[in-house]
Parts: C-alpha cells; sequence; structure tokens
C-alpha cells in the first residue's frame, strides 16, 4: 500500500524490516570498499584501460583535517564508533525504526539526535539552514554540495500483483515528487548539483518501468518542468538522476539519455547527469555505447560513477564476482570518462563532458587525481567539467587529500559533499533506508576514525 507522503521510493517496493542483520551506519560505502587488486582483465582485450603502467598512482597527502573543526572530529569519532560497533549499530537502528516519531517529537531525543546523526549527515529543513551548512562547508575547502531531498515514499509488495491504485492517487505521487524535487532546485546554488530518483514518482512510476510499459503523460512532463526549472534564470543547476535497481536501470537509463537529447547542448556544461553503478557487469560497455551516441548524435553527456548501492536486492549474476573486478571497472570508467576523444576534426565543436568521480575509495581518488593532472599537461581538458565527491559527515580524510592535494602537484578541483535535506523525522528514515542499501561497509568508517583521532592527537601534542 502506499504511502503517499514522500518523494523517493525505498529500495525495494517493501519497507524496511527490523531484522538485526541491518545497521544505520555507515551509510552509502558498500561501493567504495576495496583491496584494489588488479586481476585478470574483466573489460575488452582491446581497451588499454587495464593496463597498469597508465596507473603509476603517488601515495596522497597526508589526511590533514586541520581545517576541521574540533567538535566536529569528536562526534566522527563518536558515530564512527557506533557504526564499527555490530551490537550498538543494530541496537540503535532498532529503536530508531520502532520510535522514529516519538524519538524526533521528544524534546530530549530530539536534541541529541540534533546534535549528532541530524547535524552531520544532513543540510536542514530550510533554505537558512542549507546555506548555512553550505558556508560551512565552503570554508572548509569544499566548492559545494549535491542536494538530495530526503522525504520517500514507500510501498508494499513486490510486483504489480500485489499493488493496487487509482489514477488519482499515481497522479498526486508524481505531484508530490515533482514539487519536492523543484523546491531542492530552488534552495540549491546556481551551478551547483540537485540529485533526483526516479522511484520517487511513486509504484505505479516504477513498475512501468520494470514492466517496459510506456510511461505516463503527467510524468514526462514533470520531467521536463525539473529540467527546465535547472535551466531558467541562469540558474545552471545540475541534475544527478541516480542509479536504482537493476530491474528498473534499462528504462531510467533509456528516460535519461533522452533527457540529455532535450536539454543538454553540446557546448554547454551538461544540466543532466546519468549514474553508472560499476560493480554491474554491463555498466563498462554501457558507458561507452552511451558516451559514443552523445557524440554522434551532438549532445553534452553528464555522468556520476559509483561502486554500487544494491548488492542487497540485485540479482547476483548481474554484478563482478570480485572487488577486485569491481575495482577494474570503476578505475577504467572513470579513465575513459576522463581520456574521451570529445573533440575531433570531423566536428570541430565536439560535445562538453561532465563528470562526477563519486567514490570514498582512496586508491580510485588518486588514480583518477593522476589521470586528469596528466591529461590537462598533454591535451587539456576543453569542453569537460570534473567533480569528486563524497557523502556528508564520511570520508573527510579522502576528501581533504584532493582539497590539500598540493603535495602532490594536484591542480585545484571541484569537491562537493552529497548531502539530504529535509525534516529530522524525513532525514532519519532516509538515513535508514541507504543503511540498509549499503551494509558492508566497516572498514570505511574505521578509516575515517583513525584519521580523525591522528588530527586530535596532532593538535594535542602540538604537531605542525
Amino acid at each position: 500500500m502506499l504511502r503517499r507522503s514522500g518523494v523517493s521510493l525505498a529500495h525495494k517496493i517493501h519497507p524496511i524490516s527490523t531484522t538485526s542483520s541491518r545497521s544505520l551506519l555507515p551509510l552509502i560505502c558498500t561501493r567504495n570498499i576495496s583491496t584494489q587488486k588488479r586481476p585478470n582483465s574483466t573489460l575488452s582485450a582491446t581497451d588499454s584501460f587495464t593496463n597498469d603502467a597508465i596507473y603509476k598512482p603517488t601515495p596522497p597527502p597526508p589526511a590533514s583535517l586541520s581545517t576541521l573543526p574540533t567538535p566536529y572530529l569528536l562526534r566522527t569519532i563518536l558515530i564512527c564508533t557506533v557504526s564499527t560497533s555490530p551490537f550498538l549499530s543494530n541496537l540503535l537502528t532498532k529503536v530508531l525504526l520502532s520510535y522514529t516519531t516519538f524519538l524526533t517529537t521528544n524534546r530530549i531525543s530530539r536534541y541529541i539526535l540534533q546534535h549528532t546523526f541530524y547535524n552531520h549527515f544532513c543540510a536542514g529543513n530550510t533554505k537558512p539552514e542549507i546555506q548555512s551548512t553550505l558556508q560551512r562547508l565552503k570554508s572548509w575547502g569544499f566548492r559545494g554540495i549535491i542536494l538530495a531531498y530526503a522525504k520517500e515514499v514507500e510501498v508494499e509488495g513486490e510486483s504489480s500483483a500485489s499493488h493496487t491504485s487509482t489514477h488519482e492517487a499515481d497522479e498526486a505521487d508524481i505531484a508530490s515528487w515533482k514539487e519536492g524535487t523543484l523546491q531542492t532546485i530552488r534552495y540549491a546554488e546556481p551551478k551547483s548539483f540537485v540529485a533526483i530518483k526516479y522511484s520517487g514518482a511513486g509504484a505505479t512510476a516504477v513498475l512501468s518501468m520494470e514492466h517496459h510499459k510506456p510511461a505516463s503523460p503527467s510524468f514526462l512532463t514533470a520531467l521536463d518542468e525539473i529540467c527546465e526549472a535547472a535551466q531558467a534564470d541562469g540558474k545552471q543547476v545540475k541534475l544527478l538522476f541516480d542509479a536504482e535497481q537493476t530491474r528498473y536501470q534499462d528504462a531510467m537509463d533509456g528516460y535519461t539519455l533522452d533527457l540529455m537529447r532535450k536539454y543538454n547542448p553540446r557546448n554547454a556544461i551538461p544540466t543532466v547527469y546519468n549514474t553508472y553503478q560499476m560493480y554491474r557487469k554491463i555498466s563498462p560497455s554501457n558507458l561507452k555505447s552511451h558516451l559514443e551516441l552523445a557524440k554522434k548524435e551532438g549532445f553534452g553527456f553528464g555522468a556520476k560513477v559509483v561502486r554500487g548501492a544494491y548488492l542487497q536486492s540485485d540479482p547476483r549474476d548481474t554484478f563482478w564476482s570480485t572487488r577486485e573486478e569491481t575495482d577494474e571497472s570503476y578505475n577504467s570508467g572513470i579513465e575513459r570518462l576522463l581520456t574521451f576523444e570529445n573533440r575531433s576534426s570531423g566536428n570541430a565543436e565536439g560535445i562538453n563532458v561532465g563528470v562526477v568521480v563519486a567514490t570514498h575509495n582512496q586508491t580510485s581518488v588518486t588514480k583518477a587525481m593522476n589521470v586528469l593532472q596528466r591529461q590537462k599537461a598533454e591535451n587539456g581538458m576543453e569542453g569537460k567539467s570534473v567533480t569528486f565527491a563524497q557523502l556528508a559527515g564520511m570520508a573527510d580524510e579522502v576528501s581533504m587529500s584532493v582539497i590539500n592535494g598540493e603535495a602532490n602537484g594536484w591542480e585545484k578541483v571541484n569537491v562537493v559533499k552529497y548531502i539530504p535535506w529535509g525534516t529530522m523525522e524525513e532525514c532519519v528514515k532516509y538515513l535508514l533506508r541507504r543503511a540498509d542499501e549499503n551494509k558492508d561497509s566497516l572498514k570505511r568508517t574505521g578509516e575515517t576514525r583513525r584519521a580523525a583521532w591522528q588530527e586530535l592527537w596532532r593538535r594535542a601534542t602540538f604537531r605542525a
């Protein structure tokens, strides 16, 4: 049964259960943990991207967290300590799931949540609060944020057989999703990013994608209104359409490519970005074919590249069997984008390409930065824009390795944080769902905790 209180669908078409295997933290980092060993190539033998000679990553600069305030570092250590304890993490998840409304309305528990999880992972619920969060992040060296609306729609049932709705209810879902997205665009800074889930349009829209049925006219109209709002009045907001479960992804890719054709002119920074989950075996070929299609048809191409977030629900045979293969797929995908010949003698104008390197993996970040610097030195990066992104409240040591990358001879690039906004109750539910999608992340928060401790020790011992 549809609860029409939200703007994004939970990753399964049923609510989250309170099984002990699900934990609140860390959030969206399954895609980011790896040993980065290189197996035999999983790509075509003709692809140069798997050649070890290409990658000579230098060690990242020291994870200097010197710009981060001490209270923030202490909060990071507290949250990471909870996340790395299965007992504490599972207990907290069960309590939050069972008593969300009470905990977010009771004065004492609300105060605790406000000054821990909410302030750490979320931007706020009003434009002034979001702007305050943005300015704080900018003071630490970040260029901006990727803003996502935390409000969600839940749908029970696994198939169309168990889903019933009325035309009026479906229209209300689409209208709610559209308005939430438009509000996010209004709150976003000019030339910044807004993240969108197609599934926010409701159960009927999702099931149409799953079963390859035509989208409703109101859904397509809503997409047009969202893209037009992103470009209106010179705001130039970039829309990152998130990847979702495999059974919907083909339809979503089709929608996003159609939007690119309409709203990504060849000679401007793209408005519309697709997301590629590189743990899927098909993603390298999809990325390659979509790039070539954009160049052939003459529209700008935008790509956010992640490892993947649906290991618990996607069919096992659709993704690589080892993390090493996923690492190779991810790193090769980034290299393909950064080295793509978007200019050619036969087409003087070429196309513009926007890339968002979304990962918490330090090795992948270092490799991407080295390829980027090499490309700038050898061929230039005309018509390409590159942004590195991590989740707010997490992997700060990775973010700072890029922000403070002069130690490796790296030039300044855009580094942003992905952060949800909404009421405390909406954000708690959002965080719980993201945690449910990404469980295998203990190593990631362990590294963040160690980096925070090292910085505090440096301050305590007055070391330079």
